[in-house]
């Protein structure tokens, strides 16, 4: 019993370790750095200052993610989900090949995993032999379920992320509409990193496969290893507040994911449908983002200024207007007495009381509030709030 157990903590230790070795793992910081020195220059060019830190997509790639990735790696290691070595190899190809076309919502693990599930499919029913005599590439059957359940698996914590780390420090950006007037939009670029227990075969891990691994194929000796899945979320919105926008998203994902798992496990009795899994993962994820941005297409822009006072696209960190706790999709209709409805008339307004100011705010419920605060020496000239307008026409 004592050399079962040293047995699985040196192979668990083994596969912990292979993540760090794993050369994409280091891909995805190199991507969020670009992704965030991108996002910087944008804000810079359009605004004249960086709203948020360069390394927030660093953060965001790798602390999140690690407890969905844990509770993940629980489930599939209680189903002993055993997939052959070839299918991370064709993931990893997958992922890098996305990840340097710069593509984000690609890394969406329908495309990634499921396209991989289909290329074994091919390979396997149009009679390849491997490559390196038979060392790779050549599989021992053409429909793993193990794989279909690990793409449902995967969709639902892709949607569980979006939902909850979507709208996270969204960044405000500004174009110009339909009718060539300039609206605001919010914009968000993640790569969320998912380390998951899998098992490969021949390793030093033997069971009885009469009751675990529950998804196995070949023989019963397995080796425990932690497999870097990215997870990429790119989006765009003008119609609404980022955070409405990509709830709605993350919840439609997850129900992708549930549909597709439902399917997957069906696939242990009859594996054709496994196939359907992967097909729907892969066409279903590509409807969602379709419908979403058709949506977004067809919608009238929400963060303009005009009649109803002046529209918040954003708020600078640690600003006078991040300290009287103004947020994205509020209006400012009064400050220190005078209507405001473009930024020039909010930074006349702010010169009436240089060492104070009340305003005047509407939330997104279209509830009025009124707050003030003290302006200090250094302070942003125009509290801290981002417009359509503000620094666009300077």
């Amino acid at each position: 019993m004592i050399n079962l157990w040293e047995t699985w903590i040196i192979e668990i230790a083994k596969g912990i370790g292979e993540l760090f070795l794993h050369p994409l793992f280091y891909v995805g910081f190199i991507l969020t750095y670009i992704l965030g020195s991108m996002r910087v220059k944008q804000e810079r060019k359009l605004f004249h200052v960086r709203v948020e830190d360069s390394m927030i997509e660093m953060k965001e790639y790798i602390v999140p993610s690690l407890v969905w990735g844990l509770i993940l790696s629980v489930i599939t290691g209680l189903l002993g989900l055993a997939v052959p070595f070839d299918f991370i190899v064709i993931v990893g190809i997958f992922m890098l090949l996305i990840s340097v076309s710069m593509q984000i919502r690609f890394l969406s693990p329908a495309y990634t995993v499921g396209l991989a599930f289909l290329v074994i499919y091919i390979l396997y029913v149009t009679g390849f032999d491997g490559i390196l005599n038979n060392s790779f590439f050549a599989f021992e059957q053409a429909i793993y379920p193990s794989i279909a359940v690990l793409i449902g698996l995967l969709i639902i914590t892709e949607g569980v992320l979006i939902r909850k780390r979507g709208a996270i420090q969204v960044s405000p950006s500004v174009e110009k509409g339909k009718r060539g007037l300039y609206i605001g939009t919010q914009t968000t670029k993640r790569v969320w990193l998912v380390p998951v227990l899998l098992f490969i075969p021949n390793g030093m891990l033997n069971v009885s496969g009469d009751f675990w691994p529950v998804f196995s194929f070949g023989g019963t000796d397995w080796s425990p290893i932690l497999v870097p899945f990215f997870m990429g979320f790119s989006l765009k919105v003008k119609s609404n507040l980022m955070g409405n926008v990509a709830g709605r998203l993350g919840n439609h994902v997850a129900i992708l994911g549930i549909i597709v798992l439902a399917l997957a496990v069906a696939g242990k009795w009859y594996p054709i449908v496994s196939l359907a899994a992967a097909i729907v993962a892969i066409l279903g994820r590509e409807v969602i983002q379709f419908v979403y941005k058709n949506n977004e297409n067809q919608s009238n822009a929400f963060f303009t200024s005009g009649k109803k006072g002046l529209m918040i696209l954003g708020v600078l960190p640690e600003s006078p207007a991040e300290r009287m706790g103004l947020k994205a999709g509020e209006r400012l209709t009064r400050v220190n007495g005078q209507q405001v409805y473009n930024s020039e008339q909010l930074y006349e307004a702010l010169q009436i009381n240089r060492a104070h100011c009340k305003l005047e705010v509407y939330d997104t419920n279209e509830q009025i509030r009124l707050v003030q605060n003290a302006l200090y020496e250094g302070d942003h000239h125009e509290l801290g709030i981002l417009t359509v307008d503000s620094e666009l026409k300077r």
